[in-house]
């Protein structure tokens, strides 16, 4: 990691919490969710990521960003004159450490704001925590229509939800001729609370099953699997028995690549391989899994071709301090993160979260994932853009076909 001036990791040794190791800068803190005492006073923001653990991948490229934004916004003199510190402890990928480490920030370090975690099943169990002691918490981390619903100081930066994630896939498929529209699709979904909300939707909207279901598509698999599974290759037999011509595989990144490389194994061909439940073409990993990997379709967030603010900046910086030739989707979500962060402090004149979340919901944001404004529930509307990874360029933006980089190959073989 690139060390800038004003941040300095840290790793602490085993603590009551948890073997929790920190990413933190060090200096004075404020009050929870309160205005500093002086306006010399750094605004210190903390969160957790799993930094090591299954979701130490996907946690590398948020870390990346964030540090790209801290040391940017450090380096123009703050915000609103006063330096930022951020602290990120390392939550093992674990719920329960999470909880722990989120009230250590809360009652130990007196955090201004909160950053939410990686992952829904994370995410899920610290914002209780963050809601009870009445700090607000940006989420870049995961996505959850029915969290969102049940919390007043949650927003997200994230262009879409869980109940969404597929949904590009078939809007573009829409855009194509009735005769090249999938007939038959199999699903098949990781036991997750994202992933599920991604099968099944929310209150009756979203989610693959439904999206078939409109469109006229039959679903002729729809199977569930332990997303720790090591061999899931019963279940793609399966799969390619049905003969679907569209599968969907709703799936967090490791158990994406043992699925990819699964399929290109047992010889399977449909005309539609989404990886649908997380944006696993984006990451460092997916150019190692060879001809598995290709023309496989992911959806994602943005596209540094589509020039929002910060985008290019940010995506050139993760990639090259991850040697891989594309920035994952989390880095554009984690860096508008910041940029929320920055404009609501400015434009609200305070770090009280209650004052802040009243700001946020009634103006619009310039980001890296674009001119954001805010839903009652502290989501956003729906942006989204499907990326399909190519033998010849990586990934290309597929749709929207106005914005496309690329046109689509298919079928997959």
């Amino acid at each position: 990691m690139n060390i800038s001036k004003k941040w300095r990791s840290r790793f602490f040794a085993p603590v009551a919490v948890a073997s929790a190791m920190a990413l933190a800068l060090v200096g004075c803190s404020p009050d929870a969710g309160t205005p500093s005492d002086s306006s010399e006073d750094p605004i210190v923001i903390g969160g957790t990521l799993g930094l090591t653990g299954v979701f130490s991948g996907p946690s590398a490229g948020y870390v990346l960003a964030y540090e790209f934004w801290l040391d940017e916004v450090n380096a123009s003199g703050g915000i609103d004159g006063r330096q930022v510190e951020l602290i990120i402890y390392d939550d093992e990928s674990t719920p329960t450490v999470a909880q722990q480490l989120y009230q250590r920030l809360i009652n130990e370090d007196d955090v201004d704001l909160l950053l939410a975690p990686y992952t829904t099943a994370v995410g899920g169990a610290v914002v209780p925590i963050a809601e009870r002691a009445g700090v607000l918490m940006i989420n870049a981390g995961f996505v959850g229509k029915e969290i969102h619903q049940t919390a007043d100081l949650l927003v997200s930066t994230w262009p879409y939800q869980d109940i969404e994630y597929s949904l590009g896939m078939f809007e573009y498929l829409d855009t194509l001729p009735e005769s090249e529209m999938p007939k038959t699709l199999a699903v098949v979904t990781a036991q997750n609370p994202f992933t599920l909300a991604a099968l099944e939707g929310f209150d009756g909207e979203g989610g693959v099953l439904n999206y078939a279901e409109e469109r006229g598509i039959e679903v002729v698999v729809n199977e569930q699997y332990d997303q720790t599974a090591t061999d899931v290759s019963s279940l793609i037999e399966t799969v390619k028995a049905s003969g679907a011509d569209m599968f969907v595989a709703l799936s967090l990144p490791n158990d994406a690549a043992l699925i990819a490389n699964t399929v290109n194994e047992a010889g399977y061909n449909p005309d539609v391989y989404c990886s649908c439940g997380s944006q696993v073409t984006s990451l460092p990993n997916w150019p190692d899994l060879g001809v598995a990997g290709i023309n496989v379709f992911a959806s994602s967030t943005a596209f540094p071709t589509q020039g929002y603010p910060g985008l290019q900046e940010v995506s050139d910086y993760v990639a090259e301090q991850q040697g891989v030739p594309g920035a994952p989707a989390y880095s554009a979500v984690a860096y508008a993160a910041g940029q929320v962060i920055q404009q609501a402090i400015e434009g609200a004149g305070t770090l009280d979260s209650n004052e802040l979340r009243d700001y946020i919901a009634n103006n619009t944001f310039s980001t890296a994932v674009g001119d954001i404004t805010y839903n009652e529930d502290g989501t956003i509307d729906f942006s989204q853009i499907l990326l399909q990874y190519q033998e010849d360029g990586g990934n290309q933006l597929i749709w929207p076909i106005d914005a496309a980089t690329a046109t689509a190959i298919m079928p997959l073989r």
